[in-house]
Protein backbone atom coordinates (compact mmCIF):
# COMPACT_ATOMS: atom_id res chain seq x y z
CA UNK A 1 0.00 0.00 0.00
CA UNK A 2 2.62 2.42 0.94
CA UNK A 3 4.59 1.40 -2.34
CA UNK A 4 1.30 2.40 -4.01
CA UNK A 5 0.92 5.64 -2.57
CA UNK A 6 4.50 6.54 -3.30
CA UNK A 7 4.18 5.59 -6.93
CA UNK A 8 1.21 8.05 -7.13
CA UNK A 9 2.55 11.19 -6.01
CA UNK A 10 4.95 12.05 -8.51
CA UNK A 11 2.01 12.31 -10.43
CA UNK A 12 -0.03 14.49 -8.19
CA UNK A 13 3.03 16.87 -7.50
CA UNK A 14 3.30 17.50 -11.23
CA UNK A 15 0.03 18.18 -12.16
CA UNK A 16 -0.06 21.17 -13.92
CA UNK A 17 -2.13 24.07 -14.38
CA UNK A 18 -3.70 24.68 -17.93
CA UNK A 19 -3.70 28.38 -19.43
CA UNK A 20 -5.39 29.17 -22.77
CA UNK A 21 -3.62 31.60 -25.05
CA UNK A 22 -4.84 33.34 -28.52
CA UNK A 23 -2.44 35.68 -30.67
CA UNK A 24 -1.85 35.97 -34.10
CA UNK A 25 2.04 34.63 -33.78
CA UNK A 26 4.57 32.74 -31.24
CA UNK A 27 6.99 35.40 -30.56
CA UNK A 28 10.42 34.53 -29.40
CA UNK A 29 9.27 34.77 -25.95
CA UNK A 30 6.37 32.39 -25.75
CA UNK A 31 8.50 30.27 -28.01
CA UNK A 32 11.27 30.07 -25.28
CA UNK A 33 8.88 30.04 -23.03
CA UNK A 34 7.61 26.37 -23.86
CA UNK A 35 11.30 25.08 -25.21
CA UNK A 36 13.14 26.08 -22.24
CA UNK A 37 10.53 24.91 -19.81
CA UNK A 38 10.19 28.09 -17.79
CA UNK A 39 6.55 27.13 -18.09
CA UNK A 40 6.89 23.82 -16.72
CA UNK A 41 8.56 24.78 -14.15
CA UNK A 42 5.90 26.77 -13.05
CA UNK A 43 3.52 23.65 -13.06
CA UNK A 44 1.89 25.79 -16.01
CA UNK A 45 1.29 23.87 -19.37
CA UNK A 46 -0.49 26.06 -22.33
CA UNK A 47 -3.11 25.42 -25.12
CA UNK A 48 -2.20 28.06 -27.84
CA UNK A 49 -4.51 28.96 -30.37
CA UNK A 50 -3.82 31.23 -33.65
CA UNK A 51 -5.93 33.50 -35.39
CA UNK A 52 -6.16 35.55 -38.25
CA UNK A 53 -8.22 38.64 -37.31
CA UNK A 54 -8.51 40.16 -34.68
CA UNK A 55 -12.46 40.16 -34.22
CA UNK A 56 -11.94 36.56 -33.58
CA UNK A 57 -9.03 37.01 -31.20
CA UNK A 58 -10.99 39.31 -28.79
CA UNK A 59 -14.01 37.59 -28.91
CA UNK A 60 -12.98 34.21 -28.42
CA UNK A 61 -11.13 36.17 -25.01
CA UNK A 62 -14.56 37.53 -23.87
CA UNK A 63 -16.56 34.39 -24.17
CA UNK A 64 -14.01 32.82 -21.81
CA UNK A 65 -12.71 30.15 -24.72
CA UNK A 66 -9.29 31.63 -23.95
CA UNK A 67 -7.32 32.98 -20.60
CA UNK A 68 -5.50 35.86 -21.92
CA UNK A 69 -4.53 36.88 -25.14
CA UNK A 70 -0.62 38.16 -26.34
CA UNK A 71 -1.79 41.08 -29.02
CA UNK A 72 -1.01 44.80 -29.51
CA UNK A 73 -2.70 47.53 -26.88
CA UNK A 74 -4.36 48.85 -29.11
CA UNK A 75 -7.00 46.39 -29.39
CA UNK A 76 -7.05 45.61 -25.57
CA UNK A 77 -8.09 49.30 -25.15
CA UNK A 78 -10.40 49.64 -27.89
CA UNK A 79 -12.55 46.62 -26.84
CA UNK A 80 -12.52 47.69 -23.51
CA UNK A 81 -13.82 50.69 -24.64
CA UNK A 82 -16.94 49.52 -26.85
CA UNK A 83 -14.96 50.73 -29.79
CA UNK A 84 -14.04 47.15 -31.39
CA UNK A 85 -16.63 45.17 -34.01
CA UNK A 86 -18.68 44.44 -31.49
CA UNK A 87 -20.08 47.50 -29.41
CA UNK A 88 -19.84 46.07 -25.72
CA UNK A 89 -17.27 47.54 -23.23
CA UNK A 90 -15.45 45.10 -21.61
CA UNK A 91 -13.29 45.19 -18.64
CA UNK A 92 -9.59 44.15 -19.44
CA UNK A 93 -6.43 44.41 -17.95
CA UNK A 94 -2.58 44.41 -19.51
CA UNK A 95 -0.67 42.53 -17.21
CA UNK A 96 2.86 41.80 -19.35
CA UNK A 97 4.63 43.44 -21.41
CA UNK A 98 5.98 42.42 -25.33
CA UNK A 99 7.31 44.33 -27.68
CA UNK A 100 7.98 48.11 -28.86
CA UNK A 101 7.41 49.98 -31.86
CA UNK A 102 5.82 49.30 -34.84
CA UNK A 103 7.22 47.42 -37.29
CA UNK A 104 4.86 47.77 -39.79
CA UNK A 105 4.57 49.77 -43.39
CA UNK A 106 2.05 51.66 -45.57
CA UNK A 107 2.01 48.89 -48.53
CA UNK A 108 0.30 50.69 -51.82
CA UNK A 109 -0.29 49.30 -55.41
CA UNK A 110 2.01 50.91 -57.90
CA UNK A 111 -0.41 53.64 -58.96
CA UNK A 112 -0.50 55.38 -55.82
CA UNK A 113 2.64 57.62 -56.17
CA UNK A 114 1.65 60.05 -52.99
CA UNK A 115 -0.53 60.70 -49.76
CA UNK A 116 -3.18 62.55 -51.61
CA UNK A 117 -3.55 59.72 -54.36
CA UNK A 118 -5.22 57.46 -51.61
CA UNK A 119 -8.18 60.25 -51.63
CA UNK A 120 -11.13 58.70 -52.65
CA UNK A 121 -9.12 54.97 -52.19
CA UNK A 122 -10.13 52.34 -50.06
CA UNK A 123 -7.43 50.76 -47.64
CA UNK A 124 -7.49 47.14 -46.27
CA UNK A 125 -7.32 46.19 -42.89
CA UNK A 126 -7.60 43.67 -40.28
CA UNK A 127 -10.72 45.34 -38.66
CA UNK A 128 -11.36 49.00 -39.56
CA UNK A 129 -11.09 50.93 -36.36
CA UNK A 130 -8.40 48.56 -34.19
CA UNK A 131 -4.66 47.70 -34.58
CA UNK A 132 -2.87 49.29 -37.10
CA UNK A 133 -5.26 50.58 -39.31
CA UNK A 134 -5.37 53.20 -36.54
CA UNK A 135 -1.91 54.13 -36.90
CA UNK A 136 -2.27 54.14 -40.57
CA UNK A 137 -5.81 56.87 -39.93
CA UNK A 138 -2.97 59.00 -37.65
CA UNK A 139 -0.36 59.22 -40.44
CA UNK A 140 -3.15 59.87 -43.16
CA UNK A 141 -4.34 63.00 -41.28
CA UNK A 142 -0.85 64.18 -40.95
CA UNK A 143 -1.27 64.88 -44.33
CA UNK A 144 -4.65 66.27 -44.63
CA UNK A 145 -6.81 62.93 -45.17
CA UNK A 146 -9.22 61.99 -42.92
CA UNK A 147 -11.06 58.73 -42.51
CA UNK A 148 -14.48 58.42 -44.24
CA UNK A 149 -14.50 61.90 -45.75
CA UNK A 150 -11.33 61.31 -47.92
CA UNK A 151 -10.53 57.45 -48.30
CA UNK A 152 -12.70 54.33 -46.99
CA UNK A 153 -11.01 51.25 -44.47
CA UNK A 154 -12.43 47.88 -44.87
CA UNK A 155 -11.60 44.40 -42.90
CA UNK A 156 -10.39 41.65 -44.60
CA UNK A 157 -8.06 40.23 -42.10
CA UNK A 158 -4.24 39.70 -41.15
CA UNK A 159 -1.35 40.75 -43.75
CA UNK A 160 -2.18 37.92 -46.42
CA UNK A 161 -5.66 38.62 -46.34
CA UNK A 162 -4.80 42.18 -46.79
CA UNK A 163 -1.90 41.74 -49.60
CA UNK A 164 -4.41 39.17 -51.59
CA UNK A 165 -7.13 42.13 -51.21
CA UNK A 166 -4.73 44.48 -53.12
CA UNK A 167 -3.71 41.71 -55.80
CA UNK A 168 -7.35 41.67 -56.72
CA UNK A 169 -7.55 45.35 -57.00
CA UNK A 170 -10.44 45.25 -54.02
CA UNK A 171 -7.86 47.92 -52.14
CA UNK A 172 -5.21 49.95 -52.78
CA UNK A 173 -2.98 50.58 -49.57
CA UNK A 174 -2.53 48.25 -45.94
CA UNK A 175 -0.25 48.44 -43.59
CA UNK A 176 1.84 45.04 -43.18
CA UNK A 177 4.77 43.96 -41.58
CA UNK A 178 5.44 41.74 -44.87
CA UNK A 179 8.90 41.34 -45.70
CA UNK A 180 10.47 43.67 -48.52
CA UNK A 181 10.77 41.25 -50.98
CA UNK A 182 8.02 39.44 -51.06
CA UNK A 183 6.25 43.33 -51.21
CA UNK A 184 8.54 43.28 -54.31
CA UNK A 185 7.51 40.41 -55.39
CA UNK A 186 4.07 41.68 -55.48
CA UNK A 187 4.20 44.42 -57.43
CA UNK A 188 3.77 46.76 -54.48
CA UNK A 189 6.02 49.25 -52.83
CA UNK A 190 6.16 51.09 -49.59
CA UNK A 191 4.33 54.60 -49.13
CA UNK A 192 5.89 55.10 -45.89
CA UNK A 193 7.24 53.02 -42.57
CA UNK A 194 5.24 53.38 -38.64
CA UNK A 195 8.28 53.90 -37.34
CA UNK A 196 9.29 56.87 -39.03
CA UNK A 197 5.45 58.55 -37.23
CA UNK A 198 5.25 56.66 -34.45
CA UNK A 199 7.88 56.41 -31.41
CA UNK A 200 6.23 54.66 -28.84
CA UNK A 201 3.88 51.62 -29.17
CA UNK A 202 3.11 48.89 -27.14
CA UNK A 203 2.21 45.21 -28.78
CA UNK A 204 2.18 41.43 -28.17
CA UNK A 205 1.79 41.89 -24.47
CA UNK A 206 -0.22 40.19 -21.97
CA UNK A 207 -3.81 40.82 -21.70
CA UNK A 208 -7.24 38.72 -19.63
CA UNK A 209 -10.53 39.78 -18.35
CA UNK A 210 -10.61 41.32 -14.90
CA UNK A 211 -12.32 38.75 -13.33
CA UNK A 212 -9.80 35.68 -14.63
CA UNK A 213 -7.46 37.69 -13.06
CA UNK A 214 -8.68 37.94 -9.62
CA UNK A 215 -9.66 34.17 -9.77
CA UNK A 216 -6.43 33.26 -10.83
CA UNK A 217 -3.81 35.58 -9.56
CA UNK A 218 -1.21 32.68 -8.29
CA UNK A 219 -1.18 31.32 -11.82
CA UNK A 220 -0.89 34.71 -13.23
CA UNK A 221 1.53 35.71 -11.20
CA UNK A 222 3.82 32.09 -12.20
CA UNK A 223 2.76 33.15 -15.91
CA UNK A 224 4.23 36.13 -15.71
CA UNK A 225 7.54 34.57 -13.98
CA UNK A 226 7.81 32.01 -16.68
CA UNK A 227 7.97 34.93 -19.32
CA UNK A 228 10.23 37.24 -17.62
CA UNK A 229 12.66 34.74 -17.22
CA UNK A 230 11.93 33.70 -21.04
CA UNK A 231 12.88 37.06 -21.68
CA UNK A 232 16.31 37.58 -20.00
CA UNK A 233 17.01 34.42 -21.42
CA UNK A 234 16.62 35.50 -24.79
CA UNK A 235 18.25 39.14 -23.94
CA UNK A 236 21.51 37.62 -22.29
CA UNK A 237 23.88 37.65 -25.64
CA UNK A 238 25.75 34.44 -24.42
CA UNK A 239 21.66 32.24 -25.02
CA UNK A 240 22.24 32.81 -28.93
CA UNK A 241 22.53 29.72 -30.14
CA UNK A 242 20.37 27.73 -27.58
CA UNK A 243 17.35 30.55 -28.36
CA UNK A 244 18.09 30.04 -32.28
CA UNK A 245 17.87 26.21 -31.74
CA UNK A 246 14.01 26.48 -30.18
CA UNK A 247 13.18 29.20 -33.11
CA UNK A 248 14.54 26.59 -35.65
CA UNK A 249 12.04 23.86 -33.78
CA UNK A 250 8.81 26.35 -33.82
CA UNK A 251 10.11 27.60 -37.91
CA UNK A 252 10.60 23.77 -38.93
CA UNK A 253 14.30 24.92 -39.18
CA UNK A 254 13.36 27.75 -41.18
CA UNK A 255 16.92 28.93 -41.04
CA UNK A 256 16.42 32.62 -41.97
CA UNK A 257 13.10 32.45 -39.96
CA UNK A 258 14.94 31.48 -36.80
CA UNK A 259 17.68 34.22 -37.40
CA UNK A 260 14.73 37.32 -37.87
CA UNK A 261 12.77 36.40 -34.68
CA UNK A 262 15.96 35.99 -32.62
CA UNK A 263 17.44 39.61 -34.05
CA UNK A 264 13.70 41.20 -34.21
CA UNK A 265 13.55 40.40 -30.09
CA UNK A 266 16.88 42.14 -29.28
CA UNK A 267 15.91 45.08 -31.66
CA UNK A 268 16.08 48.41 -28.67
CA UNK A 269 13.43 49.64 -30.90
CA UNK A 270 11.38 46.72 -32.18
CA UNK A 271 12.18 44.17 -29.66
CA UNK A 272 10.74 42.70 -26.55
CA UNK A 273 10.86 45.28 -23.78
CA UNK A 274 13.64 43.95 -21.09
CA UNK A 275 12.63 41.98 -18.59
CA UNK A 276 9.06 41.88 -19.81
CA UNK A 277 8.18 45.23 -18.55
CA UNK A 278 4.72 46.87 -19.05
CA UNK A 279 5.35 49.69 -21.89
CA UNK A 280 3.41 52.27 -20.17
CA UNK A 281 4.92 55.20 -22.68
CA UNK A 282 3.84 52.74 -25.36
CA UNK A 283 0.58 52.30 -24.15
CA UNK A 284 0.12 56.35 -24.02
CA UNK A 285 1.19 56.42 -27.61
CA UNK A 286 -1.97 53.68 -28.33
CA UNK A 287 -3.96 55.98 -26.82
CA UNK A 288 -2.65 59.14 -28.58
CA UNK A 289 -3.06 57.39 -31.45
CA UNK A 290 -6.59 56.91 -30.92
CA UNK A 291 -7.19 60.22 -30.65
CA UNK A 292 -5.40 61.88 -33.72
CA UNK A 293 -7.39 59.36 -35.89
CA UNK A 294 -10.44 60.79 -34.46
CA UNK A 295 -11.95 57.28 -32.64
CA UNK A 296 -11.19 58.55 -28.82
CA UNK A 297 -11.74 62.06 -27.32
CA UNK A 298 -8.57 63.67 -26.30
CA UNK A 299 -8.52 63.17 -22.25
CA UNK A 300 -11.24 60.19 -22.29
CA UNK A 301 -9.08 57.62 -20.67
CA UNK A 302 -5.60 56.87 -19.34
CA UNK A 303 -3.29 54.25 -19.70
CA UNK A 304 -3.28 53.48 -15.68
CA UNK A 305 -6.87 52.31 -16.32
CA UNK A 306 -5.79 48.99 -18.10
CA UNK A 307 -2.52 48.68 -16.41
CA UNK A 308 -2.41 46.03 -13.29
CA UNK A 309 1.02 45.73 -12.62
CA UNK A 310 0.44 43.48 -8.95
CA UNK A 311 1.30 40.71 -10.60
CA UNK A 312 4.35 41.24 -13.21
CA UNK A 313 5.71 43.28 -9.47
CA UNK A 314 5.12 40.28 -7.70
CA UNK A 315 6.45 37.85 -9.98
CA UNK A 316 9.66 40.24 -10.61
CA UNK A 317 9.93 40.04 -6.62
CA UNK A 318 9.67 36.50 -6.68
CA UNK A 319 11.87 35.39 -9.31
CA UNK A 320 13.92 33.03 -7.06
CA UNK A 321 10.81 30.75 -7.04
Amino acid sequence: MAAAVLTLLPTIVMAQDLIRIGLFNKDAAIVTAEQKNFLWQQNIRVEISTVTDSPSLLRNLIKGNYDLILNNADNVIAWAEGQGEDPQKNDFIIFLGGSQGVDQKLVVVPSINDYKDLKGKLLAADAVTTGYAVVAMAILKKYGLEWKRDYQVKSFGNTTARADAMSRGDAVAAMMSMADDEIKKRGFKILTEARDHVENYARGLGATRRDWARTNDDLLVRFNRAMIRATDFIQDPKNKDEVIKGLLVETKNNKGRAEGMYRQALDPNMGLTPRSRIDAAGIRSVIELRETAGLMKPGQVKAEKYIDARFYDKALETLGK
